[in-house]
């Protein structure tokens, strides 16, 4: 409903990355409400949706793969073959963890490469679709929560994909910062709110899809968050499309 003079100013809530008080209202879609700071370009549904309302969503049965299946298994683990060799350098002889990694087709390219690989994810089926077709690679099927508990560090820690889905940064970040070792590296890869090819109106942009897409960062936005939790920016690759991809470093 169009506003009014006589309406009331809403008032800014606290952004989840930068802490000011700089947050309003920017859009709605499909039935979720996003709001972006005014400090530093954060966007995410606010509220955020509920632990119920995920379920329902990621748990639908055309959604969940089997120990026998997942859907487009042959091409995803072609594309990791591929997308695997530019972090040769990084994974060769070294620990690694793919954290969000689906059916382990990452973790299973690390491991052709060298590297001893583990995957995280919190999908019963995809961590048994992973364990059936990558038998060299260790697989844990928990929350953050329960596997930060377990106090593993690794060298290399891929996250791709994975960050937008959650809903609120501090969770994953915190996993993220206890499993790096200190002068590890992290990579990152998520949708970049502040890319040239989003659309003006962002509601059109298609990575603005909750209940999947609940949090968008633009550089800025990206920087405090991870500068918050230890680490820095050590390479960013130049993407034609609107997607962050960068590597850190976790302070020593």
């Amino acid at each position: 409903m169009p506003s009014t003079t006589d309406d009331p100013p809403i008032a800014p809530i606290a952004c989840p990355v930068c802490a000011q008080i700089e947050a309003r209202p920017a859009f709605a879609k499909s039935g979720y409400s996003f709001s972006r700071c005014a400090n530093c370009g954060f966007l995410f549904c606010a509220p955020y949706p509920t632990a119920d309302e995920l379920s329902a969503y990621y748990n639908q049965p055309s959604r969940t793969p089997t120990a026998d299946f997942f859907n487009k298994a042959a091409s995803r683990k072609r594309r990791a073959m591929i997308r695997s060799l530019k972090f040769l350098p990084y994974v060769w002889h070294k620990s690694v963890l793919d954290i969000g990694c689906g059916g382990g087709f990452m973790a299973g390219a690390f491991a052709r490469l060298g590297a001893r690989a583990s995957g995280l994810d919190i999908s019963d089926g995809s961590i048994a679709y992973a364990k059936k077709h990558f038998p060299r690679c260790t697989f844990y099927c928990e929350d953050f929560a329960t596997f930060r508990a377990r106090h593993i560090q690794y060298d290399f820690v891929f996250s791709s994909e994975l960050l937008e889905h959650v809903p609120g940064p501090d969770d994953l970040m915190t996993t993220l910062a206890a499993v790096t070792k200190p002068g590890g590296l992290l990579y990152l890869s998520t949708p970049d709110a502040g890319h040239k090819a989003v659309p003006a109106d962002t509601v059109q942009w298609t990575d603005v899809a909750p209940p999947e897409h609940v949090q968008l960062f633009n550089r800025k936005s990206l920087e405090i968050l991870f500068t918050r939790y230890g680490f820095r920016i050590e390479k960013a690759y130049d993407n034609p499309k609107p997607a962050h991809s960068v590597i850190f470093r976790r302070e020593a």
